[in-house]
């Protein structure tokens, strides 16, 4: 009867212990839980601060890129604006110079003393003006050259076209007036023309007026008559 009694003590108090470690257990397992779901929630609020903070860096970054872009575009066009420019200034050089020499072989009294000066003026005047034309076909066709330099090329090789008409109207009318061995050169503002004759008058040298600015529409000043003197 006694064992009975402390039997069913023994269980009472066994179970009594079961039932505290089931409950200690799952009081463990819900704190246990709860620090996982906050550190879960801390280790994603850490995460999305993360990606948050890498979005706004490569915004920045590309931010900072276009700037470049534009700087190196910049410079870019200021390097073109720089080879344009040079490319005119070059023509403008090498158009006066060519008038320059033409004009100088013209004037060269030790050519004057020559028996070829005549021809020897044409050739010269030929070989300048293809050096030129050269310098001109090289602006039209450079990358670099931008529209208004390629138009500017162009009307210079369109106003040799009609510099070299002229010359040569002027060269056939003279010699029609009964002038032997004519050279003439015509540029932009001015015209020279050298005739086979010691000595002009005064009709010969309105012959000459007259034929030049018919051709050329200069002003007489600007118009240059002179003898061949051996």
């Amino acid at each position: 009867m006694k064992f009975k009694k402390f039997n069913k003590k023994f269980l009472k108090s066994r179970n009594f212990v079961v039932c505290v470690l089931v409950f200690m257990l799952v009081v463990v397992c819900t704190v246990n839980y709860q620090f996982n779901k906050q550190g879960m929630l801390e280790t994603s609020s850490d995460l999305q601060e993360y990606e948050e903070l890498l979005q706004a860096d490569n915004e920045n970054i590309d931010v900072d890129k276009e700037p470049v872009k534009e700087t190196a575009n910049e410079n870019l066009k200021t390097d073109e604006i720089k080879v344009v420019d040079s490319n005119k200034n070059e023509a403008d050089e090498k158009v006066k110079e060519t008038t320059a020499n033409i004009t100088k072989e013209m004037v060269s009294k030790e050519n004057m003393q020559k028996e070829t000066y005549f021809i020897d003026i044409k050739m010269n005047r030929e070989k300048e003006r293809g050096e030129l034309i050269e310098e001109l076909d090289a602006i039209v066709k450079n990358p670099a050259s931008s529209q208004s330099s390629i138009e500017e090329a162009s009307n210079m090789k369109l106003n040799l076209v009609k510099f070299r008409e002229a010359e040569l109207n002027i060269e056939s009318l003279l010699t029609a007036k009964g002038f032997e061995n004519p050279v003439a050169y015509v540029s932009e503002n001015n015209a020279s023309v050298v005739v086979d004759r010691e000595k002009l008058n005064k009709d010969d040298v309105a012959k000459i007026f007259d034929v030049a600015y018919t051709q050329t529409k200069l002003p007489f000043e600007n118009i240059k008559i002179m003898e061949y003197k051996r």
